[in-house]
């Protein structure tokens, strides 16, 4: 295997591609070499831990349209984690699962990972095989009956441990391989094609258990799996924004894991990471686990979202098949875990058993943006403007190309479609400066460029992602990008130039404006406009308005690729 951009603080040695003797000259000219060898590994996608699909019955209409369905479309991940697969799952709950399946994974392509995140309580008459006949048939009835069938994996407990008890299977590793070989044997009565990931641990203290499953479990294991949470950059005991040092580290340890999963002839999966925020801000009796964007400032939580772009980088660059970063939306806040009597009882409980949320009653905000009904704040957090082009153009099915650089402050990953179109970003941990990308891959049209900078995230009220700021063409073997400090820049020729169809039968009544569908396979979302002034953007086909004149509304549909109909 090539080695990645990521540490790297020399320019590796380039070979031109036959034909094209002036990529030679073009290297030797460049800050960034892109290199496109011959065999190059096929990427599953970046995604996230989507929480949310088990939580809808306490979204509100609002939320639902505007927000969570609105950027899951936008964004379009293709790999996702979730906690799902329970082996006591309702009909009712697997129902809703389904239902949110439809509306976002299943038009998105999604393969999703599921981790049921809690165990039932192991007792002496635990029994391994009733437990995995249970999961079988509940995920039986979600993939044929309810066509789910992008549920790729499942792993047997979340990050190894059972209920609140982290990491209670590292210490019972006799019950986990009894566990995962009952799976394995209930899958294949069942007909599932659903493969395990081992072993779902997280942090560096816990890679050797991916060496024990490999030692017991590889026969029934599809794909291992590891997590990682990492400090801020800059922060006491972390290392300076932008230093190699942390990349390298984590760059160099996936290396190592890709590699021994290939000499078992099996690839591995980062199957959660994120940046941590800090845990002495709460003093109170809820447990708290919270990204940077929750509980620091304007200016940390900026560089923060960068480095958890660079964690997904390293994975990618290294030859995972996938990376998934926790989480897509904030959790709604804590509440108490009882049934009761009212429909509005009936729901948090529910959403309680089958989403993790209640497994301890603690704030979880890691999210892309807020889910805060009190204040009615649904806003972004930075992350969503770092991490939303990198989910949306380094999808699962792109190749990966090796890319090196002279500069040690530079991150680089780039990508090429199944159509030639091409993708690169760059995070830029230094100054402002113009570097010169030279790419093996030949493109036939200019690229786009989408820009993140730290220092001014692109906030949108209505959680849109930035719009493209200008073009870029290649000239010679060259492309040359302005980089803002502390940046990420995205360079893509994947898009198409149109204008979709106008919206009609745009109509308002008692105090609601409604419109037809667009028939437009490419179509995402709609943005809603009162006198020129954005309002709303949505899946939906109808939208609360507080005027009845409909001369003063204009609903436009934006296209996958984000342009905006007449």
């Amino acid at each position: 295997m090539q080695k990645s951009i990521l540490g790297a603080i020399t320019l590796l040695a380039w070979m031109p591609l036959a034909g094209q003797p002036q990529r030679e000259d073009a290297a030797i000219a460049a800050d960034v070499v892109i290199d496109k060898p011959v065999m190059r590994w096929l990427w599953g996608g970046f995604g996230f831990h989507n929480s949310e699909a088990t939580m809808t019955p306490m979204m509100s209409e609002e939320f639902r349209d505007q927000r969570v369905l609105k950027t899951f479309r936008e964004l379009s991940p293709t790999y996702s984690r979730v906690f799902a697969g329970y082996w006591d799952w309702t009909q009712e709950a697997m129902d809703r699962f389904a239902d949110y399946y439809d509306a976002t994974f299943r038009q998105a392509g999604t393969t999703l990972y599921l981790a049921p995140g809690r165990m039932p309580t192991i007792t002496e008459d635990f029994d391994p095989d009733a437990y995995a006949e249970a999961v079988a048939i509940r995920l039986e009835y979600l993939v044929k009956k309810r066509k789910c069938v992008k549920i790729r994996y499942y792993t047997a407990s979340n990050e190894l441990s059972v209920g609140s008890t982290y990491a209670w299977f590292r210490s019972h590793w006799d019950v986990y391989v009894k566990v995962m070989k009952s799976l394995h044997r209930a899958f294949a009565r069942h007909g599932l094609d659903i493969g395990l990931m081992a072993s779902d641990a997280s942090g560096f203290e816990n890679l050797e258990t991916i060496d024990w499953s490999m030692r017991d479990l590889n026969d029934v294991t599809d794909t291992y799996c590891w997590h990682l949470y990492t400090k801020p950059v800059g922060m006491p005991g972390c290392p300076e924004i932008g230093d190699p040092e942390m990349c390298k580290e984590l760059y160099g340890a996936l290396t190592n894991y890709v590699r021994i999963c290939l000499g078992k002839e099996k690839r591995l999966s980062f199957g959660e990471f994120g940046v941590s925020a800090k845990k002495d801000f709460h003093k109170g009796p809820m447990c708290n686990d919270c990204g940077t964007g929750f509980n620091y400032s304007a200016a940390d939580a900026g560089l923060a979202a960068m480095q958890r772009v660079e964690m997904g980088l390293c994975a990618m660059n290294a030859g995972c098949v996938s990376a998934a970063s926790w989480t897509f939306c904030d959790y709604p806040d804590p509440f108490l875990r009882e049934d009761g009597d009212s429909p509005e009882e009936k729901k948090r409980y529910e959403v309680a058993r089958f989403s993790g949320h209640g497994l301890n009653i603690r704030y979880n905000k890691w999210g892309l943006f807020r889910w805060d009904d009190e204040n009615h704040d649904y806003s972004s957090y930075p992350d969503l403007y770092a991490m939303g082009y990198l989910v949306k153009l380094f999808r699962k099915g792109t190749r990966v190309l090796v890319s090196t650089t002279r500069d040690p402050s530079l991150r680089v990953g780039a990508v090429t479609n199944p159509d030639g179109s091409c993708s690169i970003v760059v995070i830029n941990w230094g100054g402002r400066k113009n570097v010169r990308i030279a790419n093996a891959h030949s493109v036939d049209r200019p690229y786009r460029r989408y820009v993140y900078d730290s220092a001014n995230p692109p906030f949108n009220e209505f959680n849109d992602l930035q719009p493209m700021s200008g073009t870029v063409e290649a000239k010679d073997g060259l492309v040359a990008a302005e980089l803002p400090a502390k940046s990420i820049t995205f360079l893509t020729t994947d898009y198409e130039d149109r204008v979709p169809a106008p919206v009609k039968d745009v109509k308002v009544a008692d105090g609601r404006l409604t419109w037809t569908p667009v028939d437009d396979p490419d179509h995402c979302y709609y943005r809603v406009y009162e006198n020129g002034s954005q309002i709303a953007s949505t899946v939906a086909t109808s939208l609360p308005v507080k005027t009845d004149d409909v001369s003063r509304l204009t609903v436009k549909s934006v296209d996958k690729w984000g342009n905006e109909g007449r």
